[in-house]
């Protein structure tokens, strides 16, 4: 899929959406939603539709160890994470690709987790 297919491309402007979620989960939820997501420190977790990658960020700050990639079709998109996840000092701890939601560039059983959020 390339940045023009993307669903997002054109549509969200990245740093707008950044801030809409910046308070989309209050510090007591967090521990629900890693019992919700069966996250645990030093798992592989794999984000799939990233965005700004404000879901990776939140789980690489709630679980040490944790080995995370973020994978988004938006180049934009990936270029935010990137300033966010720089300022935010998380750079070693997420890997953002480039990727389609339809053909995952991992092969099976790479990650003991996978989520997505906000992704239609």
């Amino acid at each position: 899929m390339s940045d023009k297919q993307s669903a997002r491309s054109g549509y969200f402007k990245g740093e707008r959406q950044e801030l809409g979620l910046r308070y989309a989960y209050r510090p007591e939820f967090v521990p629900l939603l890693l019992e919700y997501l069966g996250a645990a420190p030093g798992m592989r977790i794999l984000e799939v539709g990233s965005g700004s990658g404000f879901l990776s960020r939140l789980l690489a700050r709630s679980l040490p160890g944790a080995w995370l990639v973020a994978l988004d079709t938006d180049r934009e998109m990936l270029r935010l994470a990137r300033r966010i996840q720089e300022r935010e000092g998380l750079v070693e701890r997420i890997l953002l690709g480039y990727g389609d939601t339809f053909e995952l560039p991992f092969a099976d059983n790479s990650f003991d987790v996978v989520t997505s959020h906000r992704l239609l």
